[in-house]
């Protein structure tokens, strides 16, 4: 439609009629009941009637192709299609496509597409495709389409895809493709692809095949990738779980590795401080030695391998004030006999020294212990021990305190 000076003039006044009775201006363009306050270049003689330019206080027409500038709010009863900028708030009946800003809210009845800025948020009625701002939320009813940025939540009613970053969390209901980064949680009702990053939870309700990075925990059904955090769970776990804590029901074919790692399933590979699976076993180890001359620890007895964890009494010898230990041993064991068992393995000390560093010896050292040992099963649930090996013992700044040779002697129970 070309338009010259004359017919520029002549909707201009139009406008201004409109702007002094809304009532009538809705009759002449045909509108639903709403107050449309506002200058406007518009078609007629298309169906719908199509607004080119629209600059006012509040408007309300059927279809935008083009500007609309508005104080307080804009309402298209059908497709908004180019620049939308309101005080309030720009809604659209169906769809809303191009830049769309507002200082509450962005509303669209079937899907957004575009860049749409809000101060408070973005809906989309079913999709929500593009670059979302907003100080509280993005939602689609059915999916979430390319970078979300909110303040609290990115919500989408079945599917997300793209980069979503929120300052609580991000939530779909059903799969979720991309990188989602959520100040709190990340929760997906089915597969999620990708990598999640969140201070505090990813949930995966189905499966998790990309990387999950938590503060503090990851969930899926089945893991096939990554899963970060301090404590990890997966029904189902194909990949890796790295963290303080790891849990598995069935972990054949991935690894777990972490200071306590627990699996149901006996094939699970793990690596870490304590590793429990159904046939581990676990024994309490009463002893003393020219080391530690009382010692109580827990070992942790696998197919071919342990862990142990333990404390001890008078580190230093008993001419000396108290002094105690916490100790870590790994070792790997084989059967001589039915009864006889040889074990190897290597321990570190944490060595706290108390009082007797007002005599002048390390306030707190370390210490590297490998040893040998012969195990003997008396009866079931009780055994005797006796172990030889070397010990390195240093300070932390790395200066020598001894270096001795060490045995040690005890029960085992259970």
């Amino acid at each position: 439609m070309k338009l010259n000076v004359q017919t520029m003039a002549w909707f201009l006044l139009g406008g201004c009629l409109a702007g002094i009775s809304p009532l009538q201006a809705q009759k002449q363009i045909g509108l639903k009941k709403g107050p449309n306050i506002s200058l406007n270049i518009t078609n007629p003689h298309k169906d719908p009637k199509r607004t080119y330019l629209n600059i006012g206080l509040l408007s309300h027409f059927p279809q935008l192709n083009g500007v609309g500038i508005n104080v307080i709010s804009s309402t298209v009863q059908g497709n908004a299609n180019g620049f939308q900028l309101s005080g309030i708030t720009n809604i659209s009946g169906l769809n809303a496509s191009g830049v769309i800003i507002s200082s509450i809210a962005n509303v669209s009845g079937k899907n957004l597409n575009g860049v749409a800025l809000s101060g408070l948020m973005n809906i989309g009625g079913k999709r929500v495709n593009g670059i979302q701002l907003s100080a509280l939320g993005n939602v689609g009813g059915a999916s979430l389409n390319g970078v979300s940025v909110s303040g609290l939540i990115n919500l989408s009613g079945k599917n997300a895809a793209g980069f979503h970053l929120a300052g609580l969390a991000n939530i779909n209901r059903n799969n979720y493709q991309g990188i989602a980064i959520g100040g709190l949680m990340n929760a997906c009702g089915e597969d999620s692809k990708g990598v999640q990053v969140t201070s505090l939870l990813n949930v995966a309700g189905k499966s998790s095949k990309g990387v999950q990075l938590a503060g503090l925990g990851n969930v899926s059904v089945t893991n096939q990738g990554l899963q970060l955090a301090c404590a990890n769970y997966s029904e189902k776990n194909k990949g890796l779980q790295l963290g303080v804590a790891n849990f598995s029901n069935e972990g054949k074919k991935g690894l777990q590795i972490g200071i306590v790692n627990i699996s149901a399933d006996s094939t699970a590979h793990q690596w870490g401080v304590i590793n429990l699976k159904p046939k581990t076993r676990t024994q309490l180890l009463i002893s003393g030695g020219n080391a530690n001359k009382a010692n109580l620890s827990v070992r942790f007895k696998n197919k071919y391998t342990y862990t142990q964890l333990g404390a001890g009494a008078y580190y230093l010898d008993t001419n000396k004030d108290f002094s105690f230990s916490g100790f870590y041993r790994a070792g790997l064991y084989i059967s001589l006999t039915s009864r006889l068992t040889l074990n190897g393995d290597v321990g570190y000390y944490h060595i706290e020294t108390l009082d007797n560093k007002h005599a002048g010896i390390p306030a707190r050292m370390y210490a590297i212990e490998p040893r040998i040992s012969l195990e003997y099963q008396v009866l079931k649930r009780l055994g005797i021990f006796a172990a030889g090996g070397y010990n390195w013992t240093r300070t932390y700044q790395g200066n020598k305190f001894e270096n001795k040779g060490v045995f040690e002697a005890g029960l085992v129970l259970f």
